[in-house]
């Protein structure tokens, strides 16, 4: 059960993200956010405390508080990210996490060829038939890609690109379903049904991580990237 602090946070919070409060526009000051959430003097206080922790806004004792631009928010922070992921004309955001995952996510499987334990390649052969296994159940599917991507991430052993896309699995989930959604009517397809050529390419990426090779596990985990932005460009063009 969320505080009175916490609540107001919320509510603010997502107003700034949904836009309802601009970039650069500065808040009602605290007697009058108060009154309209009947809450203290403390407790608005407390939620600017937390707004300015999550980059939202800054407070100045003569200009007020001010949003922030989108570029000083602390995207890592789960909360932000869920009031994002809860607004659906924040279509920008899928995109600049798959664009994320392109820094990330090629890299660690380039590792992954080069540091993976005997151990490690069995859990990556284990999560890939999950993933194999899945096909045709859209959550399933969602949920068993992500754990494919983070065996190979855990194999990389680099400590800081796991914890990265670890706190972002919420929204690289939402991601997987979003794309294999669209996927249905995208034409790059030469196998039977979308499912099965992504399956194809997350085929090429475990046989490069198991061969060893890792610039073609490198190279194969672009491409398949690459595909999903393309997708996701297409749902929101």
């Amino acid at each position: 059960m969320k505080n009175r602090s916490e609540q107001l946070v919320c509510e603010l919070g997502r107003k700034i993200v949904t836009g309802e409060f601009k970039q650069g526009e500065i808040l009602p000051k605290v007697e009058d956010l108060g009154e309209i959430y009947n809450v203290s003097r403390t407790v608005v206080r407390e939620s600017f405390k937390s707004l300015s922790t999550l980059g939202l806004v800054r407070s100045n004792q003569r200009a007020g508080t001010q949003v922030l631009p989108r570029s000083e928010w602390q995207w890592w922070n789960l909360e932000l990210i869920n009031w994002v992921l809860e607004d659906e004309k924040n279509r920008d955001f899928l995109l600049h996490l798959t664009e994320v995952r392109m820094g990330l996510e090629p890299m660690a499987a380039a590792l992954a060829a080069q540091r993976a334990t005997e151990q490690d390649l069995i859990n990556i052969k284990d999560a890939f038939n999950r993933l194999e296994q899945s096909i045709g159940d859209e959550k399933a599917w969602a949920n068993a890609d992500y754990d494919f991507h983070e065996s190979i991430l855990r194999a990389s052993y680099n400590d800081l690109i796991i914890n990265t896309v670890r706190t972002l699995r919420k929204a690289l989930v939402i991601s997987r379903e979003k794309t294999l959604k669209a996927a249905m009517d995208y034409p790059e397809s030469p196998f039977d049904t979308p499912t099965n050529e992504v399956l194809e390419r997350h085929r090429s990426i475990y046989e490069a991580v198991m061969a060893r090779d890792e610039k073609l596990a490198h190279d194969t985990m672009i491409e398949l990237i690459l595909r999903v932005k393309r997708i996701l460009e297409k749902i929101y063009s």
